[in-house]
């Protein structure tokens, strides 16, 4: 994942490359890749100002600048992203219509849903892993306890 500022500059760099190409003509396919780098650039500007809200200590202690600072460059970069969403989509409806937009769009909410269904199942199944070996230890604990109860008095005996 990017920081906001390395996100920020790369989602406005793909959104340049499309509107550019867009207006030069091009078709949807030669833009995709573009397109797929500025949604990428947004989701990892989105999941790194949602960090920030509760930094590692040692970012807690190294960071410079106030929080007033970061709020505004949050903000400002967000602004910015919406104000490039928006022109996007009225480029992309333009040029190519508001089915393709709908499509588009449609398609990117069915990727994250699934991506979040398998986040969510692979966050079950560790919690799963974790509760066995939590069981598996405590019946190992449980039935080797009389064992060496034993193994001490008898031996104590002697």
């Amino acid at each position: 994942m990017l920081d906001p500022v390395t996100a920020f500059a790369t989602a406005s760099a793909a959104y340049s490359f499309v509107k550019k190409a867009v207006e030069a003509g091009r078709e949807i396919e030669d833009i995709g890749g573009q397109l797929g780098t500025w949604f990428s650039a947004c989701a990892d500007l989105k999941q790194a100002e949602e960090d920030s809200r509760d930094p590692p200590l040692f970012k807690k202690l190294l960071h410079k600048g106030s929080v007033e600072q970061e709020a505004v460059e949050n903000l400002m970069r967000r602004k910015k992203i919406e104000q490039q969403e928006k022109e996007l989509r009225e480029l992309i409806v333009y040029r190519f219509g508001v089915d393709t937009y709908r499509e588009m769009m449609e398609e990117r909410r069915q990727i994250r849903n699934s991506r979040e269904r398998v986040t969510e199942l692979q966050r079950k199944k560790k919690a799963k892993i974790f509760q066995n070996i939590i069981v598996i230890g405590l019946i190992v604990a449980i039935l080797t306890l009389p064992v060496a109860v034993s193994m001490w008095l008898f031996g104590r005996n002697e």
